[in-house]
């Protein structure tokens, strides 16, 4: 029998993966990752992770992702927490979607897909004539 002791989940464009800290009843702890995949082949896949391997498959990862360049990561639809968060923080005081793409250097759809995935209610902005003010002569 397994116990989960801590979960994290990530959610992505096509996929999202189910990351658990699993500790057997011999007393063994691992990683149980299992990703499910949303769009095209429908089902989950899960791989188990001795600790003996986590720190040189953590090594492994981060050697790959400096191989690979930032804007292909992004095309895939990976926004670190920090981003999101500073996204999120940014809506929340009144920059528009069209600023915050700007900003983050990504799509106004990709800025709506995080508010929406964070619970926030993205409005329509609406564009104001500023009212001209006509001064009175005395």
């Amino acid at each position: 029998m397994k116990k989960i002791l801590k979960t994290t989940h990530l959610e992505f464009d096509k996929s999202s993966f189910l990351i658990d800290l699993i500790k057997h009843t011999n007393g063994v702890r691992y990683v149980e990752i299992t990703q499910t995949i949303q769009h095209g082949e429908k089902g989950s896949h899960s791989i188990k992770i001795n600790p003996y391997v986590l720190d040189r498959l953590i090594e492994t990862l981060q050697e790959y992702t400096i191989e690979i360049p930032k804007k292909e990561i992004r095309k895939k639809g990976y926004l670190p927490e920090s981003k999101k968060r500073k996204i999120q923080d940014r809506y929340l005081k009144g920059l528009s979607l069209k600023d915050l793409a700007m900003q983050f250097e990504e799509s106004e759809e990709e800025i709506k897909r995080v508010l929406i995935s964070r619970g926030i209610v993205v409005v329509q902005s609406q564009k104001y004539k500023a009212k001209r003010w006509r001064k009175w002569k005395k």
